[in-house]
């Protein structure tokens, strides 16, 4: 009968402390929640879960009735019924910066060790594995060892993680094989793939532990970095200098908690590419039990970007070498190759230079002068920031080298973006509703000594490479204003006969006896008088067709019922515009009158004699010629450019010359064009630097096999979206288009780009509304459902709205580091173009139609 009592009083108690439980900072697995789980009550008729948000970017966060909580023993979600400290919807922060608030729960069921939190909304926040009850079975290693152990002798290596499942030694995820105390002493024995290693641990004063492969070499280790002004790290050396080769790098790692519930399961890594002047991604594949490993292509040292399904990472790798990354949560810790050099980038990341939204807003009225002097203060406040945190904090030279890298191109990106900036301004201005929305602006003057700020020996100084902030630079200085050319001379038939022969382009007899004769009415001295009027009035002259563009239908018929027309368009529309009393602009009659007098009546009637006697020999040339066109019209403005960097810096040949000219030379790569033998060595003979001329022949070849193995690709099996990966994925989404040209249009909700874009083309479409093309637009989970929803309802065309893994292995194929992004299939499925430019409609119809054609 006591036997009796004392269960029951056992059990009364145990169900009274499990009423009353309160777990203070649990542990739990992967989260994307932005702040801390402070605690959690138990009690028998709810669940109550303490949260601290601290201030995000963006100023606020919403909270959702949609939040639950689920156990893994029945699946059930229990919805929030009460919310304390905050307001459902958006909450903006206090002066304090941070908010603790309370979510109530219904009460989880007695015999539930862990549970999940969540939010049912897109990118809604989600917790896993909230730890209520220990599994003392699992939990082999002791409180007092578990962490991430850093060296205390000042260098704050880590070197050993201990979890509750799993440790993480060496760069590799071990299993727990056994764990033996002897006192204070601890024999820890570890299992990967059928090795076992063994690590000794002796429990010290202050927190210390101290850790080691043999009992005889063990070192002090704590949970906390600490700074020893007299700690000299051993081979402590800035790079020399940038050595470039095809290589590759190794990227692994592990996440925390990760679970086999998670919705998303790939990350992507980005890598700046200034050679091709664009960004390369890579899948990153995460197993179930949260390990990923990927080896890429990396021809130098340079800081990549990662994006996981919780958080965006810096993480710097170098070729040949392999950087282990473990993320825990929002935090980050490294082992292998460069793993000091990447926590003190990490620990660096809050110390950057860039312009606050403040001064974006003010920008419109800030001179050029005072624009300078803004951007060297906000350069040295930076420093000084670097500065004073050296005082207290060890930073590997490398490390320290690299962050100064940034800071100096991120000074000349600052300086380089005032006129995009500004543009920036006055293109909101105008879309403006009313004068309140519009921003400050004033009109300045950028003469060339503004640029003073770009040294001489920033030309040759590959060490800047070391930064991903170089391929923002090389981008930002190529379209600098003061090297930009925004009328070319105009091209006579004769010089434009041999750039199109030097294509290959051949001509008939009769479209040579026209180039001939061509010279008596593009004679020097009127091609001379036509380039002077593009510079007086050729911006003019565009704003005008801009302006006048819907006229146009109407007076193509005025002109057409005209006995002789006058030998200029714009003369023709003002004709026009006098029988319908329209009025033009005091400039625009300057224009018009700069058209009157451009060519003598001689010249004229000379010009009129030649259309009508060759009139089929100049149709058939300028087919010829149309092809080639935007590519001869970008080789000359690239040629313009050259020159006047070339004239700036006062020298022809640099290291960052020839990288600008091999993204120029890369750009037809992209379309799956290749250069052939004799011009390929005639781009590398303009090139000084001996890696890109390697790697521009490498980049062919690469091409020349993408094309050959495009040939011989099979047909594929038509299976759910969902369940496909790679090449498959989007072979499935074409399936039911085959026979039709395809223009696929990635895109987001959010994008104004992309949006700007769709409504470009919708007249395009309702053109070729009977044409064999299909419109097919692709987002992903970013944009919201609903939004997506109302959205497309006055988008035509096929729609797909694809996961987020889905998203990531498109990202891959077709390299999408920015939307909008476009890409062409042809009838067959095959990718002609993977990456198309911004163009506009009349271009983009006659590529359609040209692959209708085929």
């Amino acid at each position: 009968m006591k036997n009796i009592i004392s269960m029951l009083f056992f059990g009364l108690v145990t169900l009274y402390s499990f009423a009353q439980k309160t777990i203070e900072n649990p542990e739990y697995g992967f989260s994307t929640y932005p702040g801390e789980i402070l605690k959690i009550e138990i009690h028998d008729t709810t669940t109550v879960m303490h949260f601290k948000i601290k201030k995000l970017p963006w100023g606020y966060f919403h909270l959702h009735k949609e939040s639950h909580i689920i156990s893994g023993k029945d699946n059930d979600k229990q919805f929030v019924t009460k919310l304390t400290g905050a307001n459902f919807g958006r909450n903006d922060f206090p002066e304090s910066g941070e908010v603790t608030y309370q979510l109530y729960f219904p009460p989880l069921d007695k015999a539930v060790t862990t549970f999940d939190f969540g939010v049912d909304k897109e990118r809604g926040w989600q917790v896993y594995n909230i730890v209520l009850q220990e599994d003392e079975n699992i939990a082999l290693l002791p409180k007092s060892l578990r962490g991430n152990w850093f060296l205390a002798d000042g260098s704050n290596h880590w070197h050993y993680g201990f979890n509750t499942k799993n440790a993480i030694v060496e760069g590799q995820v071990w299993d727990y094989e056994t764990v033996e105390q002897n006192g204070k002493k601890y024999t820890i024995t570890l299992e990967h793939d059928g090795k076992l290693k063994t690590i000794y641990a002796k429990q010290g004063k202050n927190g210390l532990v101290a850790f080691g492969t043999s009992p005889k070499t063990l070192k002090d280790y704590g949970l906390k970095r600490v700074y020893n002004p007299k700690f000299e790290l051993e081979n402590d050396v800035p790079f020399e200098t940038v050595a470039f080769a095809m290589d590759s790098a190794t990227y692994s790692g592990y996440i925390k908690g990760f679970s086999a519930r998670m919705k998303q399961k790939t990350g992507m890594l980005y890598v700046n590419n200034p050679f091709l002047g664009g960004q390369e991604s890579y899948l990153v594949k995460i197993n179930d039990d949260g390990n990923f490993k990927v080896k890429l292509p990396l021809t130098y040292p340079q800081t990549v970007y990662l994006r996981m399904p919780n958080d965006r990472y810096d993480v710097f790798l170098e070729p040949q070498k392999e950087v282990f990354h473990y993320i825990s949560n929002k935090d980050s810790f490294f082992m292998g190759d460069n793993a000091l050099v990447n926590t003190d980038l990490k620990d660096l990341k809050d110390i950057k230079l860039m312009l606050s939204r403040e001064v974006y807003k003010k920008i419109g009225e800030i001179s050029p002068n005072n624009y300078t002097k803004l951007c060297l203060e906000l350069k040295e406040e930076v420093l000084n920031k670097l500065s004073t945190y050296q005082k207290d904090h060890f930073i590997s030279k490398k490390a320290l080298q690299i962050k100064n890298a940034e800071i100096e191109l991120e000074y000349y990106n600052m300086l380089l973006g005032y006129n995009m900036n500004r543009r920036s301004v006055a293109y909101q201005n105008e879309k403006a509703k009313s004068d309140k929305e519009k921003l400050p602006y004033k009109e300045f003057e950028v003469s060339e000594s503004y640029y003073d700020f770009l040294p001489k020996d920033v030309l040759d100084n590959k060490l800047l490479t070391l930064s991903s902030s170089y391929y923002f630079f090389t981008n930002r200085l190529m379209y600098a204003d003061i090297f930009k050319e925004n009328r070319l001379p105009k091209l006579g038939k004769v010089e434009l006969t041999k750039l199109l022969q030097k294509k290959g382009v051949e001509f008939t007899t009769d479209e040579l006896n026209m180039v001939e004769f061509s010279k008596q009415v593009e004679t020097p001295e009127i091609l001379a008088k036509e380039d002077k009027f593009n510079k007086d009035y050729g911006d003019l002259e565009q704003e005008f067709y801009r302006k006048y563009r819907t006229h146009f239908k109407d007076a193509g018929e005025f002109i057409k019922a005209q006995n002789q027309p006058k030998h200029h368009f714009i003369l023709n529309l003002v004709d026009y515009f006098e029988t319908k009393n329209i009025k033009i602009s005091d400039e625009e009659v300057k224009l018009v009158e700069a058209l009157n007098v451009l060519r003598t009546p001689a010249e004229i009637e000379d010009e009129r004699l030649f259309n009508k006697e060759f009139a089929n020999a100049i149709k058939t040339f300028y087919d010829k010629y149309k092809d080639y066109s935007s590519e001869i019209f970008r080789e000359r403005l690239n040629a313009e450019r050259d020159k006047k960097i070339q004239a700036f810096f006062g020298t022809e040949h640099s290291f960052l010359q020839d990288v600008m000219k091999t993204q120029t030379f890369s750009k037809k790569f992209e379309d799956y064009e290749v250069y052939g033998e004799e011009d390929l060595k005639t781009l590398q003979a303009s090139l000084s630097t001996p890696f890109l001329n390697e790697y521009l022949a490498f980049c062919n070849t690469q091409t020349k096999e993408k094309i050959e193995r495009n040939k011989t690709k099979g047909g594929y099996t038509v299976h759910n979206v969902e369940k496909k990966e790679g090449d498959e994925l989007f072979a499935s989404m074409l399936k039911k288009f085959e026979g039709k040209v395809v223009y696929v249009d990635f895109w987001a909700t959010w994008c104004g780009p992309c949006k700007s874009g769709i409504k470009r083309i919708a007249p395009l479409k309702a053109e070729m509304a009977n044409d064999d093309v299909v419109f097919l637009y692709i987002t992903n989970q970013t944009s919201p459902e609903g939004t997506w929803k109302n959205a497309i309802v006055d988008i035509k065309g096929e729609h797909y709205r694809v996961s987020a893994d889905e998203w990531n292995y498109l990202s891959e194929k077709f390299k999408i580091s920015g939307i909008p992004h476009y890409t062409l299939v042809n009838k067959e499925g095959e990718i002609v173009k993977p990456k198309m430019p911004h163009m506009d409609n009349s271009s983009l119809k006659r590529i359609l139609k040209d692959e209708l054609s085929k």
